[in-house]
């Protein structure tokens, strides 16, 4: 049951600069987010290959997850058809992050652990990861 993450990476020389990776294994984890800590790297989406489709057609999720690295703390955000968005209960130490398809309020940053832990559930599941305890942000 794979996922995959796409993110854009900040370039000057090319304004549509981009990576990606699609990870089977959950010691693939760590790999994913040492990419993601690049100074370039900008916000993941990820999604689980193996989760119905919202649209057919359009070859939507049903789900939309976005994963980031900065600054040593880990950013993670869930929404799905059972669940609003939410982030996890982080570091209140952790700054905001701005990016992407969603605002990391401050607080929402946790250890890099606990984001790996999070995701390999994630991988391992295809459902919101009880790694850790989420709250929801207004929309």
């Amino acid at each position: 049951m794979p996922i995959t993450a796409v993110w854009p990476i900040e370039s000057p020389e090319d304004a549509n600069s981009g990576d990606g990776v699609t990870l089977t294994e959950p010691d693939e984890v760590d790999g994913l987010l040492a990419r993601l800590a690049e100074p370039n790297a900008g916000v993941a989406t990820v999604w689980h290959e193996s989760r119905e489709l919202a649209d057919e057609d359009e070859g939507m999720p049903d789900h939309d997850v976005c994963v980031a690295v900065r600054d040593g703390y880990g950013y993670l955000s869930y929404i799905d058809v059972e669940h609003d968005l939410a982030v996890p209960e982080g570091d209140p130490a952790a700054p905001a992050l701005h990016g992407g398809d969603v605002e990391f309020p401050e607080g929402s940053g946790v250890s890099l652990d606990t984001l790996a832990e999070a995701l390999r559930e994630f991988l391992r599941t295809a459902r919101r990861p009880e790694a850790v305890t989420w709250r929801a942000l207004e929309e």
